[in-house]
């Protein structure tokens, strides 16, 4: 047989929250797995993302080949920022996993393939994608039949009330696992494709909110209204693992992926709030019309699944460039609310920060050339001194021109300014959170905890690992999956390894 290889992504989890959960008991197949197993630390994408670890582990290439941060970018010329899908990553990387000689693969609840025609998958459901020898795509939904979760009747200011709430939304991911779980089983007893994808999003969504609830309860701490169902949730997680581990075969390579993990959190930091406070980033004035697309138009265009990408480039092709600009505010409310001919610097990733350069964006106001390089290191000092004004530290460690962190062919399609380290307890609050106003520190909303690059690799068969670096970098496991793939039957059972990726790096 051909061999055939299974990538579970488990996002979210650490070594060290590996560790604390296989000791307080809710791994069991895991911890079994780890004892006889090969485990591996991982070097994860930077910055620590959900997507931007799909990108990078899906394309085998960094940002700087790929073109996306964060599973992002802008589109050249225009002020719409594209999503990554994996068309888009196949097509752009020689090492992509996406590419193999039978094109045959399934993708189960994988973030950057639900980004497809009909809109993205809901928080209560799962997407299959087919891809088929002939390169055709299919897929199909498994909607849940359970609702969401609705806010507990009557006040919602007390502690329990939280708690109930919390509990409710645990369950509704358990039984999002459940039904994963239940598709990934069947995949693997039918016609079973050489590649199957299965990303386990629930579990970033979990560990993300509740990171200080687990950490707790792993220290033998109480919380009654959410032990049960975080155990709960983690075993559903255990026994899918498990028995697809326990299916491992030598015409079949199971692998399980982390990225990355969390750490405590503190507050969130806003970028795009830090260039408003710097009279960098400028709003429009909101008025009647402002009010009637946001609250009205909006939700009906995104509600009926129209994708701006369409539209913007059908109002391109007719040369209607103040109508692209003003299509943002019912399909994208982030882009059409500012204001361009007044803005020098915005961010449409968390990291990341776009110049508006004359000549290359459509309405820049920034010089190209020595203004542009002045204004950039401003920006860069003052972010490197700013401070949160309660412990008077500095949160931001560095931040680099894209040139300096990549080097790949699609480098200019990357923002301009990137945030490349800061104190992990300050988790980085997604662009699209915009508002007049908006603190550069804020509270955490519905999470405790901030993500970091630490993440793991385990598989049924234990590879050639590199004894250079210690860790396995994360644009290794494309390439290795696509040289297992590519094996004859006799081949099948040798083990993969990964070294020699990126030999000018070994």
């Amino acid at each position: 047989m051909k061999p055939r290889v299974v990538l579970l992504g488990l996002g979210g989890l650490s070594m060290e929250s590996l560790q604390k959960l296989s000791g307080a008991g809710w791994l069991p197949n895991l911890s079994d797995i780890l004892a006889r197993r090969g485990i591996f630390p991982l070097d994860g994408p930077v910055p620590p993302f959900a997507d931007a670890e799909w990108s990078i582990l899906l394309s085998g290439a960094d940002p700087g080949r790929t073109g996306f941060l964060e599973g992002w970018r802008k589109r050249p010329g225009s002020y719409f920022p594209e999503k990554a899908n994996i068309q888009t990553l196949a097509r752009r990387s020689e090492k992509s996993m996406l590419v193999f000689p039978d094109d045959d693969a399934a993708f189960l609840d994988v973030p950057l393939v639900a980004v497809l025609p009909g809109g993205e998958a809901r928080h209560d459901a799962i997407r299959i994608v087919r891809k088929s020898r002939r390169g055709l795509w299919s897929e199909e939904l498994f909607v849940s039949p359970f609702s969401c979760a609705e806010s507990p009747s009557g006040s919602r200011s007390g502690k329990d009330s939280f708690q109930e709430e919390d509990r409710v939304l645990i369950e509704r991911l358990t039984q999002k696992t459940i039904l994963e779980g239940l598709a990934l089983s069947r995949i693997l007893e039918n016609d079973v494709p050489r590649l199957v994808v299965c990303g386990f999003s629930a579990l970033d969504r979990i560990i993300s909110r509740f990171y200080q609830d687990i950490r707790l309860l792993c220290q033998g701490f109480d919380r009654p209204l959410l032990r049960e169902p975080l155990r709960l949730f983690f075993r559903v997680l255990d026994e899918a693992v498990g028995q697809v581990f326990h299916r491992a075969s030598s015409e079949m390579t199971v692998l399980a992926v982390s990225g990355h993990g969390y750490v405590p959190l503190r507050k969130s930091l806003s970028l795009n709030a830090f260039l408003l406070s710097r009279k960098d980033l400028f709003l429009r004035d909101r008025g009647a019309a402002d009010f009637f697309l946001r609250k009205m138009v909006s939700p009906i265009v995104r509600g009926i699944g129209l994708r701006r990408e369409p539209v913007r480039r059908m109002l391109e092709r007719i040369s209607l460039g103040r109508m692209v600009d003003r299509a943002g505010e019912p399909l994208s409310s982030e882009i059409g609310h500012i204001d361009w001919s007044r803005t020098r610097a915005f961010s449409l990733t968390r990291t990341g920060i776009y110049l508006n350069i004359r000549g290359s964006e459509p309405r820049g106001i920034l010089s190209p050339g020595k203004e542009e390089r002045a204004f950039g290191e401003e920006i860069i000092r003052d972010l490197k001194r700013l401070v949160d004004p309660e412990t008077r530290q500095p949160v931001i460690r560095d931040v680099r021109w894209r040139e300096e962190l990549f080097d790949g062919p699609r480098t200019r399609d990357l923002p301009h300014l990137i945030v490349s380290e800061w104190d992990t307890s300050y988790g980085i609050r997604d662009w699209r959170s915009l508002t007049d106003g908006g603190s550069v520190f804020s509270k955490p909303e519905n999470r405790s905890g901030s993500p970091v690059s630490s993440g793991f690799v385990c598989l049924s068969e234990s590879p050639d690992v590199s004894p250079v670096s210690g860790k396995i970098k994360i644009e290794q496991i494309a390439p290795s999956i696509r040289r297992i793939l590519a094996a004859s039957g006799k081949d099948s059972s040798s083990k993969p390894a990964f070294t020699s990726v990126y030999p000018k790096e070994a």
